[in-house]
């Protein structure tokens, strides 16, 4: 074996993949951990201590100069031998080298070709990732050049919230890496037999042998087998903690976590993965926004739009934190069409807008708000824009970083995932400046009995355990949607849409609220003359036909609209135009049931 001293990153790589198995692996990062040079005692203190909940690490760099050019030194030793092998392999590809060397150095790549990789998950905070950090971090201030990537650390923050003196940080920079964003298939059509034979629940037959005609995907989406499949896998082949154990559940679990986190990041089209915290689903996400960023940066007289479009999800948190901080509450007005009046924005923005909220879709009429001119006309005053993709996210592409977006919540379950998890995306500079929402396990960096400091994104605002096997199924479900492809998922879902516009539109005394097919995703709220939008909804559950009724969790906008509560059908990439069919063939039948054509 090389001496520590002769060691280069092929010869580890070499020997890694020679020994093949973790166990000897294991026993060889101990056998390198014990070349390691000792530190002296008065080295070992808090001013050299890389932070870390698994081990202690102490590090010290050292920047020499010479007529040859700059270099970084480093002697570091921890307090656990295993890792003190790990320490070696970061010595091997970072000490005596230059700082652009290191800052173009792939750490994260070269443990994953080791099979390393569980030692360097940011979310577990070890002492190890932390001396990347802060090492990376030097090399940047001794001259080195941000990577084309973005890729560079920073070091770990050792005050309890990074501040900022200005309350609602800049636009997204110029030098901000591009996301990879999924390639548009214009060709592709959806095999909507083979779709719909992915979803088991849809094939159930109801008593007296009446099938199953599911119009109700805007409230929760039925789940395909592959998701259910890896919820299910996750509980019978490696259930364990995320982010602490070093065991190999523990390891897979954190990288199936990570894995999904990746899958949402190019879904969305975020510049990283430090930018997408796993939430319960929306609403948590657009409330930990008005908590986090609301209460901390607005102050009395700053002014919140909304619309009356806006699922209370999108209305409440702002109404409470404007009691909670003398900010105003104002609406957008509407069209006579349920549409945002573009005309108004002069009427409504100003120098005293610090948020837009608004919905990438509505959840009752299908409307889809000209996203790219809102956020252009809020920009234009300095505001904040925060779009709820719960609607939106499953039925068309959303790409936060071209599309200028501050922040996005959507949730797992209208996504073909599973319920109680979501996800919130927040521009870095943003998040990196709020306060925490929930104070807890795994959101920290340090406690002591004076206080604590917050570990790094995304960490920061997923205090306490994850719900595990479902923020992993969610990654499936991403997975399933972006293979199908948003164009053919878009198209079908338009043309399914158009048919039932036309064909509902033949029922006499039903009135479709609501925007043309123009400018609405696949929904339709209607209500029918003389008839109670709950006993619509009864009777055509007696024909299989699943809707739902109500105000929607839409108050304000039915009392816009002047009704009580509608009756809403909404699809999904899995229905088609013979579900539209039997909804309409039964809503002949509520007719005659309720003797409205008498």
């Amino acid at each position: 074996m090389p001496g520590l001293q002769d060691m280069t990153i092929e010869e580890l790589t070499e020997e890694f993949d020679f020994l093949g198995l973790w166990e000897d692996q294991c026993r060889y990062l101990i056998e390198l951990g014990e070349e390691l040079a000792p530190l002296d005692p008065s080295e070992m203190v808090e001013a050299n201590r890389v932070r870390g909940c698994q081990s202690q690490v102490w590090f010290i760099p050292e920047v020499q100069t010479d007529a040859a050019g700059t270099t970084i030194g480093i002697r570091a030793k921890s307090d656990a031998r295993i890792v003190d092998g790990l320490i070696v392999v970061l010595l091997t590809l970072a000490n005596g080298k230059s700082p652009q060397q290191i800052l173009d150095t792939d750490f994260p790549g070269t443990f994953e070709r080791l099979g390393l990789e569980s030692h360097l998950v940011p979310q577990r905070r070890n002492g190890l990732y932390s001396m990347v950090e802060r090492v990376k971090a030097i090399a940047k201030a001794s001259g080195g050049r941000q990577s084309p990537d973005g890729s560079n650390g920073a070091a770990p923050s050792d005050v309890k919230t990074q501040e900022t003196d200005n309350p609602i940080p800049g636009p997204t920079s110029q030098a901000r890496p591009k996301p990879s964003l999924p390639v548009a298939d214009e060709t592709k059509t959806l095999e909507i037999d083979v779709v719909r034979a992915q979803f088991p629940a849809l094939h159930h037959t109801l008593e007296g042998g009446v099938a199953v005609t599911f119009l109700d995907s805007a409230s929760s989406a039925q789940k395909p087998q592959c998701v259910i499949d890896k919820e299910r896998e996750v509980y019978e082949q490696y259930y364990a903690n995320a982010y602490r154990g070093v065991y190999r559940y523990g390891d897979r679990i954190s990288r199936e976590l990570e894995h999904s986190r990746e899958q949402i990041r190019q879904f969305i089209g975020a510049a990283s993965t430090d930018e997408v915290i796993f939430t319960s689903g929306t609403t948590a996400g657009i409330n930990l926004v008005a908590n986090a960023w609301g209460r901390k940066f607005l102050q009395p007289g700053d002014e919140i739009v909304i619309n009356e479009l806006e699922h209370h999800a999108n209305i409440v948190p702002w109404q409470w934190v404007a009691e909670q901080t003398g900010a105003v509450v104002r609406y957008w007005p509407l069209t006579t069409d349920g549409q945002l009046d573009l005309d108004a924005a002069g009427q409504v923005l100003s120098e005293k807008t610090r948020l837009v909220a608004v919905t990438g879709m509505s959840n009752v009429l299908g409307t889809v708000p000209p996203l790219t001119e809102i956020i252009a006309k809020a920009k234009a005053v300095g505001a904040l824009v925060l779009v709820d993709g719960a609607q939106s996210v499953p039925h068309m592409p959303t790409h936060v970083a071209d599309d200028g977006i501050d922040f996005l919540a959507f949730s797992g379950h209208k996504l073909y995932g599973p319920s109680g998890i979501g996800g919130l995306y927040g521009r870095r500079e943003l998040l990196e400046a709020m306060d925490p929402f929930l104070c807890g396990g795994h959101m920290i960096d340090r406690v002591t009995t004076e206080g604590f400091t917050v570990a790094h994104l995304p960490a920061k605002f997923e205090a306490g355990t994850l719900p595990i096997a479902q923020a992993i199924a969610l990654g499936r479900a991403v997975e399933f949607v972006a293979d199908l492809g948003f164009c053919p998922v878009h198209r079908h879902e338009q043309s399914v849409l158009r048919y039932a516009w036309e064909r509902m539109r033949e029922v006499s005394g039903l009135t479709i609220y609501g925007p043309d097919t123009s400018h609405r995703g696949a929904i339709i709220s209607f209500t029918l003359e003389g008839a109670a939008a709950q006993d619509v909804a009864q009777l055509l559950d007696l024909k299989g036909v699943f809707v739902r009724h109500g105000h929607h969790c839409t108050m304000p906008l039915h009392e816009h609209l002047g009704v009580p509560a509608t009756v809403r059908a909404s699809f999904g990439m899995y229905n088609t135009t013979d579900d539209v069919d039997v909804l309409v063939d039964a809503l002949h039948f509520v007719r005659q049931e309720l003797k409205l054509d008498s």
